[in-house]
């Protein structure tokens, strides 16, 4: 069923020693996430794991592990028949950092941890550990760097592959995710740092492209962060886009706010609220349930990457902001080079026309490539 063989475990260092594992059949895959914080990108990126999970292989048991579950339960529930989730590898970061201080390769080989032994146990028994895709493991966040200790350290007990999909590097920290047996990366950075080809992010886990749909007068589409950026940024970033939406003609009745990151992104409509319809802003819950689409006849203006691969690959045209240098130029770069045609802008240059944005060429190679690279993990995916 899994693409790799299973390695030889490794005895581990410690007077508790691991389980029996129980065999492939029976033993459950194990998806490592950023989501449930929420934000929209991660949460994406653990739904098109799972949807693809639950179109192919209903029957095995996913545990999803993540910062917060009963928040990924609710946004989760019922995609897989048989997913559990849980934060074993969140909680053994956290109290190594800020509780016991034990070493986490210490934790999930000697246990001791009777608030948690349980999932540990549940994690050192798996058949895969799989990380998902995003940008958290890099120079901006280096404790994230014990989530990959964590992996590592589960994997010499049980012989478990470690598979990493859809990673962004950048700016690149210690972390080279050494040992893992199959890693993929999504910028030209990451890949050139770790000596692969190029990859593309995991959100283009789809089972094919979505088409175009043109009908309808054009819309624009807003959203500016005002975390995770650069000092002076978000002040430069709003003044941009009030001069753009005021010179594009689009009247405010057809201009939305669409938010990826609650309250982080509210900020952003507040200070924009006059430009956007009385009924214009999408919170993240609407957006996530599919109470508002993304659509080819849209226009965007945002700093958020997930909303970049989305709108383009419905087709929108758009322009992406650029919030944080070093991290949020290389992610909207690599979908840029990718074929969205949407310009990068970093909020200092001219406003541009609208109407004379480039339409992002089709992504079926970019979905291709990632369907491909799951059906190699998961065999009979």
């Amino acid at each position: 069923m899994f693409g790799f063989r299973r390695r030889r475990p490794v005895a581990a260092a410690s007077p508790a020693p691991a389980p029996p594992f129980r065999g492939p059949a029976r033993a459950p895959l194990y998806l490592v996430s950023m989501a449930s914080y929420p934000n929209y990108g991660d949460e994406l990126i653990a739904r098109r794991w799972l949807e693809h999970l639950a179109r192919h292989l209903p029957e095995d048991e996913v545990w999803l592990d993540c910062r917060h579950p009963g928040t990924a339960s609710a946004l989760f529930g019922g995609i897989h028949p048989r997913l559990r989730v849980t934060d074993a590898v969140f909680r053994t970061v956290e109290d190594s950092l800020r509780g016991s201080r034990r070493s986490v390769e210490d934790i999930v080989t000697g246990l001791g941890t009777p608030l948690y032994d349980a999932p540990l146990l549940a994690l050192r028994e798996a058949q895969s550990l799989h990380l998902l895709g995003g940008g958290f493991i890099n120079a901006v966040w280096p404790e994230n760097d014990l989530i990959i200790r964590t992996l590592r350290a589960t994997a010499q007990i049980s012989g478990a592959p470690l598979i990493a999909t859809g990673q962004g590097l950048a700016p690149f920290g210690q972390e080279r995710l050494q040992g893992f047996d199959h890693v993929s990366v999504r910028d030209a950075e990451s890949a050139e740092r770790l000596g692969l080809a190029r990859g593309v992010d995991d959100a283009y886990l789809v089972e094919q492209e979505p088409e175009r749909d043109r009908t309808g007068p054009p819309e624009l589409v807003l959203c500016v962060q005002s975390d995770a950026v650069d000092a002076g940024a978000f002040e430069r970033l709003l003044g941009y886009v009030r001069r753009t939406v005021e010179a594009s003609g689009i009247p405010r009745e057809r201009v939305r706010y669409v938010e990826a990151l609650p309250g982080g992104d509210y900020a952003g409509y507040d200070r924009l609220r006059d430009l956007v319809a009385e009924d214009g802003f999408v919170p993240f819950t609407e957006l996530w349930r599919g109470d508002f689409e993304p659509a080819a006849q849209q226009r965007w203006i945002t700093t958020r990457f997930h909303h970049h691969l989305v709108a383009s690959l419905h087709g929108a045209r758009g322009i992406a902001l650029t919030a944080k240098s070093g991290y949020y130029d290389v992610k909207h770069r690599s979908l840029v080079e990718g074929g969205t045609g949407w310009s990068i802008e970093d909020g200092t240059g001219e406003v541009h026309d609208l109407d004379q944005l480039t339409e992002p060429a089709s992504f079926a190679a970019a979905v291709a490539a990632k369907v491909t690279e799951a059906h190699l993990l998961y065999r009979g995916a």
